[in-house]
């Protein structure tokens, strides 16, 4: 017995001799999340003051100074195909955007409405390649001369060439619809006019608008059906210098659609 208990405790200090020790990983004494540490940057969604405030904030890649990494962000309808218009309060309370110093590619953040309407061809069931979307969004480029907290505000439609239509070629041209500040609160609204075949766009009741006419079959439903409240960064890869950060703090209020999707 004397024999059986010594072994025992000798096989426990053998073990607790073999493990590591702890140490301090991370304990978040510091903002923001660091990048070194963690791969899922920050993300936030709740209602706050009586909107929806979505805020993410992440970071490029480190595999080499060129191309972007795109990342999204959004609360999506729940009856999608019934919505034809869309109109939001947005408000972008913060905003970041940064390019890699060796690299050519653009970064982007931006908050927007928007979503697919219909494929120009046959879809495939949760692809979006040739599904035409639309969004209006309030943005600002790595690159933008721009004073600081100057967003553009514009509308688009694109016709999507990849089955997560981070390809896309833009239909017609870019309507702009002036610009806005962070911390300034603007309504943008988007319809589709099918029998017109086209997109309409506007801000602050009328204060700036614009439209898309298109040429595509949209005789078919969009392979991925979604209207939704979104961020987006896109994210210069950057790997002779540290990884590019991106953020997008934005609320939205008072959401309308068309009056047949209302529930």
């Amino acid at each position: 017995m004397k024999t059986i208990t010594i072994l025992a405790a000798l096989l426990a200090a053998g073990s607790a001799h073999a493990l590591e020790p702890f140490r301090v990983y991370d304990n978040f004494s510091s903002t923001p999340v660091n990048p070194a540490l963690w791969t899922g940057g920050e993300r936030v969604l709740t209602t706050k003051g009586g909107a929806l405030n979505l805020m993410q904030r992440s970071w490029g890649l480190a595999t080499a100074d060129s191309g972007l990494s795109f990342v999204n962000f959004n609360e999506n309808v729940t009856d999608p195909a019934a919505v034809t218009a869309l109109r939001a309060k947005i408000t972008v309370n913060a905003l970041e955007v940064n390019a890699c110093p060796s690299s050519p590619a653009v970064g982007q953040s931006r908050a927007r409405i928007i979503g697919g309407f219909f494929n120009s061809g046959t879809p495939t069931p949760g692809s979006q390649l040739g599904d035409v979307i639309a969004q209006v969004r309030l943005t600002r480029l790595s690159n933008s001369a721009d004073a600081a907290g100057v967003l553009r505000v514009q509308g688009l439609a694109s016709l999507c060439t990849s089955a997560d239509c981070n390809n896309a070629s833009v239909i017609g041209n870019i309507v702009d619809l002036g610009t806005v500040n962070v911390g300034q609160a603007t309504t943008v609204q988007m319809q589709w006019d099918q029998p017109a075949k086209s997109f309409l766009f506007a801000r602050d009741n009328g204060a700036f608008s614009g439209s898309v006419a298109y040429t595509q079959s949209d005789a078919s439903p969009p392979g991925l059906a979604f209207k939704q409240l979104s961020t987006r960064l896109d994210l210069a890869s950057c790997l002779s210098a540290p990884r590019v950060p991106g953020s997008v703090d934005a609320s939205f209020d008072n959401i309308a659609v068309n009056k047949s999707a209302a529930p």
